[in-house]
């Protein structure tokens, strides 16, 4: 899988457009829109909402140093994003999200089926044991660099995340 170097803008709080500064706690969600599209909302900490309907959140606070390394969303979330991207039947999404789950160890390989449209990889959940079928694509060049976009858009952070606390109130 190719290596990417997202740095994004500074953050902003969803409510009040407020611009977070260096050190603050704030709450990223990922949210299903009304078209079925998901979006990533940021939130200070004043505006979070624990009960607010979202596919996926985690908590993380605005790094004082531009470190320039990059991290992935928590691993519930990079889950939440796939099954979201398998239900919506977006084929080349889950197929990028399901060989970064495979490489981070969240998801299994158990076996390839062909069928009249191709060929399905069949993975297993290593927590859940759930099962997923995913539609083995070919994606175009044109197509990788959109979503690089949407990955970065949706599940990257310039600094590591912290699991929500559940007993914040």
């Amino acid at each position: 899988m190719q290596q990417y170097d997202f740095r994004r803008a500074g953050k902003k709080c969803a409510i009040g457009e407020r611009l977070l500064l260096p050190g603050e706690v704030y709450y990223s969600a990922l949210v299903e829109l009304p078209d079925g599209q998901l979006s990533r909302v940021d939130y200070s900490e004043e505006h979070w909402d624990p009960e607010g309907d979202y596919v996926g959140s985690w908590k993380q606070q605005i790094s004082d140093l531009e470190t320039g390394k990059v991290y992935w969303a928590p691993p519930e979330v990079l889950l939440a994003y796939f099954k979201h991207q398998l239900e919506k039947q977006q084929h080349e999404l889950a197929f990028v999200m399901s060989l970064l789950l495979l490489r981070k160890r969240i998801l299994q390989f158990k076996e390839n089926i062909d069928d009249d449209d191709g060929q399905l990889s069949i993975l297993a959940d290593r927590k859940s044991s759930e099962i997923f079928e995913v539609r083995d694509v070919d994606i175009a060049t044109d197509k990788i660099e959109l979503i690089q976009q949407e990955l970065a858009e949706h599940l990257f952070s310039n600094q590591p995340f912290s699991a929500v606390d559940e007993s914040e109130p």
